[in-house]
């Protein structure tokens, strides 16, 4: 955190800083002790921060390097999108191999139905024939009485 200089002096004198809640920054020598609720910069009314290792991590974020803050989230995006796509894999894997399975059981139901058909083809034409040789066309039936 030492990009940074006091916005009234813009020095770095001194080792303690504090930022404002209106966003100025100001070392130690510039912030009036008797206007503690006053921006030493603008004048507004504010409250200060010291700029320190003890500020809460969504405080210390505004000090951190642009770049390295930027490097940690895109890994972390990485990671994320590593374990997103190996779920997706996962269960892309699953449902083609059910598909795999659910085509062969097909052929199976669609093999047996061919030779169910074919056998009751066979079985029908194995009952017509006694049947042709039993008809009697009716000039026969006339004729035999």
């Amino acid at each position: 955190m030492d990009w940074f200089h006091c916005n009234r002096c813009f020095r770095r004198r001194g080792q303690t800083f504090a930022v404002s809640s209106c966003g100025h920054i100001c070392c130690e020598g510039c912030i009036n002790p008797s206007m503690t609720k006053q921006c030493s910069i603008c004048g507004a009314s504010c409250n200060y921060l010291s700029i320190s290792d003890e500020m809460k991590p969504q405080e210390k974020v505004f000090f951190k390097d642009p770049v390295k803050l930027i490097q940690s989230r895109l890994e972390h995006i990485a990671q994320i999108a590593l374990f997103q796509r190996k779920q997706k894999e996962r269960v892309t894997a699953y449902f083609r191999q059910r598909s795999v399975e659910m085509e062969r059981c097909l052929r199976e139901v669609t093999e047996q139905a061919y030779r169910q058909v074919s056998e009751l083809r066979r079985e029908n034409a194995e009952l017509k024939k006694p049947l042709s040789q039993r008809r009697v066309s009716p000039g026969q039936f006339l004729a035999n009485g």
